[in-house]
């Protein structure tokens, strides 16, 4: 901070609060927390503050320091760009590792090949941080946040959720909206800061008073102790309370006495800086009109380009910025305003025409003078629109560099006003529907669908129903965007020739494709879609669209409960080539089959892969997909831990991202853990906790929360209420056509319950609906479920011999529960039947592998009964890691296999210090001192499972 600034805050009572942001910096020098938001309104004196800060800090702390523009909020990472300048050039080991995704936000015009997302650049920059951190305590300080660009907004909410135990103090200003608060682009930030906010708020009246004498006004008027009663109620009335104001009016004042002074204030009032530049810039020479002009449209630029514009010559462009700076209209330090107050004063006096103009030429300036895309783009966006061949150009220019930082926000901005010069353009608007399709994707398919009307022909038409369909599912219109699909594949079938060629050979397949992806979504379009699929041929999966069709068929087969050996040959056929184009839907689809079909150890090493890719690529929602789709895979195959850790970690990476209430299908498996282990309360609340809007109209995700939520219902105690969803469950897939009783196996639990509570022609009714379906799909474990189901309701010995083959069978599939379930009802039917000694040793079984998987209701219930029938057997005690949260078990099983701290916090898209407290916590917990330790704990909690 400057000697006039300290003595500035010193005087009007802000050194306690520059000394508590000192305080804060000092904080994170050591480690702890420190996040400050100051708010206020313009010219508050939120920048004084930050300036003590950038005082504050000592030798060895970093300091990166950056601040808005109102000219750069359309510069995708401007802000980020301030901040880390020169950082990169200066080691290249800082941008290794999960780093190395930051590169296309700190570098202009990259050439690194486009994210998917936002996500990995953020990921990226949290990372390049966390590497100054680990070599010295770093300060972030960004002033004018109000007009900092989306991107770098996004960065920083992201990095506040990150900066417990880095090292990092962040320290923001920004104004106030016309409400008087945070404006709402800014809310994430805010949610994070909480309590930190510092509101700044006006000087009082003594205040107003010490900073007038600092400025020289209490000389004037005579008096060395305080200004006379007039005037100061004057310059505080006038100035409400804000310090740039009251600077403002005192320099208006000038040399003059007591009364005059006090006139002078009261005429000038909260219109002095209009004065000011009324004074200093229209009434001064034209030169300096003409720069500050110049300024104003196009900030802080060179001689040359300032020149341009603005008609006048280098020298007297340096001249007139020299006469700005000593009118105290532009900063001391830098060729621009002083404050955004100033500038808006300038560009409010211009004529609308006569600033439009300028713009336009400001523009063609900065592109004639070789300015990056982007920054020619943000004066473009300005103007009513972009009504000239060049400037479209410049803005698709701008959209692809933000493209290639994954900004698609930006994307979208620039794209608009060259959709609106070129409406008939279908390429650029299916473009901007891309762009627009994560964050305001109702948008995107309204594009879409106008796209869809002006396309030249049916190749192109094609090409925008395909992207109008995956559009589609994420505003929950499925259901119309396959009535168009079927409308384009019934023109191709009337207007393509026999042998169309490979193109559209290609791009009717992908139509074929897309409608198989969305007509599966929901349970109105399957039958159709079924139906459809039949008469399609089957593609041998050498090209992209052929693969991704295959996988669909295969879903769609698996769907009908027929032909497993087939549907598995498909799926394998797709995943023989393992390529990033595929998206992971085509990984996604194919490994939901191989669980249906019993290949549950293939479909894992799958999505081990794709876990792999995501993690790779820093793609946290393909990770979250993937982990969350792997987590019912071990649900099947009883491993509890595994299921929750997956489960886990697919909510806790969606928690951070506007997706989160997509995470449905890992919501229900934590729900399934959590009853299958005896929690049946936490279960029904994680269920009712699902947000997702029409959930009950969709194939797969509705059918495993009624499957979920029914048998938390029995474990708490409501029978009828599990039977009643259960039927449900069984009416849903009836009317959707979905025919594979594995999908859902609702018909097994619901015929056990209904046998239980004495309902024995419902129980026979309800096996006669699974029992046939079950056979055809043929699998063991699809065979074993209908023998379960048949003996569990059959008397006798027939019913005991059924029960003995689905033990049997069921061993010979990855159905671990299921064949607890089996175990225990074969040993409940030989207690029944007075076979005791085989009673037992079936209990002894059940409780032994309901135990090993951590099913301790099971494992208690089984041995309730073992003691009945007269066994002895020691209480379940479970996993040795239950001691553990999920979140400390998924960082426990990452470290027992060998993963570094840093490797395990890239891995999961933690901080270091999330990991350090799991492992810390984790190892106090388990009596461990090392991690060979805990490894063994690990690999003997596996085995069990086993």
């Amino acid at each position: 901070m400057s000697a006039v600034s300290g003595d500035r805050d010193r005087l009007i009572g802000r050194g306690t609060e520059s000394e508590r942001l000192a305080a804060a910096v000092a904080d994170a020098a050591a480690g702890g927390p420190a996040q400050r938001l100051l708010l206020g309104p313009p010219g508050i004196g939120k920048s004084a503050l930050l300036a003590g800060v950038r005082a504050a800090v000592s030798d060895g702390v970093r300091l990166l320091t950056a601040r808005g523009s109102e000219q750069a909020t359309d510069i995708s990472f401007a802000v980020v760009r301030g901040l880390y300048a020169g950082v990169a050039a200066e080691d290249a080991t800082l941008l290794e590792a999960g780093a190395r995704w930051s590169r296309s936000a700190l570098e202009e015009g990259s050439g690194q090949a486009e994210p998917e997302n936002l996500y990995p650049v953020l990921h990226g920059l949290y990372w390049l941080t966390a590497n100054l951190a680990a070599r010295s305590p770093v300060v972030l300080v960004v002033d004018d946040l109000q007009w900092a660009d989306d991107a770098s907004v996004a960065f920083l909410a992201f990095l506040l959720r990150r900066t417990a135990g880095l090292g990092v103090a962040v320290v923001l200003a920004s104004r106030t909206d016309e409400a008087g608060g945070l404006p709402s682009r800014l809310s994430a930030i805010g949610a994070q800061i909480g309590d930190d906010v510092v509101e700044v708020g006006p000087l009082d009246r003594d205040d107003v008073g010490r900073l007038a004498a600092a400025r020289g006004l209490l000389l004037v008027a005579g008096d060395t102790d305080h200004p006379g009663g007039p005037l100061l109620d004057a310059l505080a009335e006038a100035s409400g309370g804000n310090p740039l104001l009251v600077e403002q009016l005192v320099a208006g004042v000038g040399p003059t006495d007591l009364e005059r002074a006090t006139a002078t204030v009261r005429r000038l009032g909260r219109q002095v800086l209009d004065g000011l530049v009324e004074r200093h810039v229209f009434d001064a020479p034209d030169a300096v009109r003409a720069v500050a002009s110049a300024v104003a449209v196009v900030g802080a630029d060179d001689s040359a380009v300032l020149g341009s514009l603005s008609g006048v010559p280098a020298a007297a462009v340096r001249d007139a910025i020299a006469t700005l700076t000593r009118t105290e209209v532009f900063a001391p330090d830098r060729p621009d305003f002083r404050h955004d107050l100033l500038r808006t004063a300038v560009l409010r006096r211009l004529p609308a025409d006569t600033l439009d103009d300028l713009r336009r030429r400001g523009a063609r300036a900065l592109s004639d003078a070789g300015r990056p895309a982007e920054v020619v783009a943000a004066v473009l966006l300005v103007l009513p629109g972009a009504d000239e061949p060049w400037m479209a150009d410049v803005l698709l220019e701008a959209a692809d560099a933000a493209g290639r930082r994954g900004d698609r926000r930006a994307v979208a901005r620039y794209l608009d006003p060259v959709v609106a010069y070129r409406p008939d353009d279908v390429a650029v608007r299916s473009r901007l529907a891309a762009a627009l399709g994560q964050h305001d994707p109702h948008r995107a398919v309204a594009h879409l669908r106008e796209a869809l009307g002006r396309a030249p022909d049916l190749p192109t038409r094609g090409q925008v129903a395909v992207q109008l369909a995956m559009t589609s599912l994420a505003v929950q219109q499925a259901p119309r965007a396959a009535r168009v699909l079927r409308d384009v594949l019934d023109t191709m079938d009337a207007e393509l020739p026999p042998d169309p060629g490979p193109e559209l050979t290609e791009l009717r397949t992908h139509v074929e494709a897309a409608l198989l992806v969305v007509g599966l979504d929901e349970k109105r379009t399957v039958a159709d879609t079924i139906a459809r699929m039949g008469r399609m041929s089957t593609p041998d999966g050498r090209t992209p669209a052929e693969r991704q069709k295959l996988a669909m068929m295969t879903v769609t087969m698996a769907m009908e409960g027929d032909r497993p050996d087939d549907a598995v040959e498909l799926a394998r056929k797709v995943l023989l080539v393992d390529e990033a184009t595929l998206g992971g839907w085509a990984v996604l689809a194919s490994s939901l089959v191989l669980r249906l079909a019993d290949e549950v150890d293939e479909s894992t090493a799958v999505l081990d892969r794709l876990v792999a890719q995501s993690r790779e690529q820093a793609s946290a929602w393909t990770y979250s997909l993937a982990v969350g789709t792997r987590s019912a895979n071990h649900l099947v195959a009883a491993e509890l831990v595994e299921a929750e850790i997956d489960a886990q970690t697919a909510l806790d990476v969606a928690a951070q991202e506007a997706w989160k209430s997509n995470t449905v299908v890992p919501t229900i498996a934590l729900a399934t853990v959590r009853h299958l282990r005896g929690d049946a309360a936490g279960a029904l609340t994680l269920l009712d906790g699902i947000s997702r809007p029409r959930l009950e109209d969709f194939a797969w995700e509705y059918h495993h929360y009624l499957m979920a939520r029914a048998g938390a219902s029995h474990d708490a105690g409501d029978t009828d209420g599990a039977i009643a969803v259960y039927r449900r469950c069984g009416d849903s897939l009836d009317a959707a056509g979905i025919a594979n009783p594995v999908l859902a196996p609702w018909w097994v639990h619901c015929a056990v319950l209904l046998h239980d509570t004495g309902r024995e022609r419902e129980a026979a009714e309800v096996v006669e609906r699974g029992e046939p379906g079950a056979l055809r799909w043929g699998t063991n474990r699809s065979r074993g479920l209908a023998l379960l189901a048949r003996g569990a309701i059959t008397p006798g010995e027939p019913g005991l011999e059924l029960l003995r083959e689905s033990v049997s069978v069921l061993d010979r599939s990855p159905a671990r529960m299921e064949l607890i379930l089996a175990h225990l009802r074969l040993g409940y039917a030989m207690l029944a039947a007075d076979h005791t000694d085989v009673a037992r040793e079936e209990l002894r079984l059940a409780a032994t592998l309901a135990a090993q998987c951590g099913a301790l209701p099971s494992a208690a219930l089984a041995r309730t009964m073992l003691v009945q029938a007269g066994g002895r057997m020691r209480p379940p005690t479970g996993s040795p890691l239950d001691p553990l949260t999920s979140a400390e078990r998924r960082v426990v099983a990452l470290a027992a296999e060998g993963a570094r701290n840093r490797e395990i916090a890239e891995a999961l898209f933690v901080t270091l210090r999330t990991v350090e407290v799991h492992l810390t916590s984790s190892f106090r917990k388990l009596g461990v001192t090392d991690r060979s330790q805990l490894a063994a704990i690990v690999d003997g909690a596996r085995v069990r499972t086993r």
